[in-house]
């Protein structure tokens, strides 16, 4: 790995929630693609756990791998309930008893 590389992910790793921070080392490490798109979403929606589960960005991408994304369509039950959560996406996953 570069320096430069280096220092921009210890930049990022410095700006993000410490909840997020062992899925993006993992992410970083290419030992994970779930990994990666969980990393990118929660970055993408400003590591709003919900937004993520509400994402309407039809253009993107990730849209159809977004996490969780085939159960929560048309579910409403399945999205976390507190916009102010800053659970991260393996706590929800976690939560809800999905494995890795």
């Amino acid at each position: 790995m570069t320096s430069e590389r280096e220092a921009q992910i210890a930049n990022r790793r410095a700006e993000m929630p410490r909840s997020y921070r062992a899925c993006y080392n993992k992410t970083v490490s290419g030992k994970s693609r779930k990994a990666a798109m969980r990393a990118f979403c929660a970055e993408c929606c400003g590591y709003e756990i919900r937004e993520v589960f509400l994402c309407t960005d039809l253009g993107c991408p990730l849209y159809p791998y977004r996490p969780r994304s085939r159960v929560s369509q048309g579910s409403p039950e399945s999205i976390p309930q507190a916009p102010e959560s800053k659970m991260s996406l393996q706590d929800v996953s976690e939560a809800k008893g999905v494995k890795k």
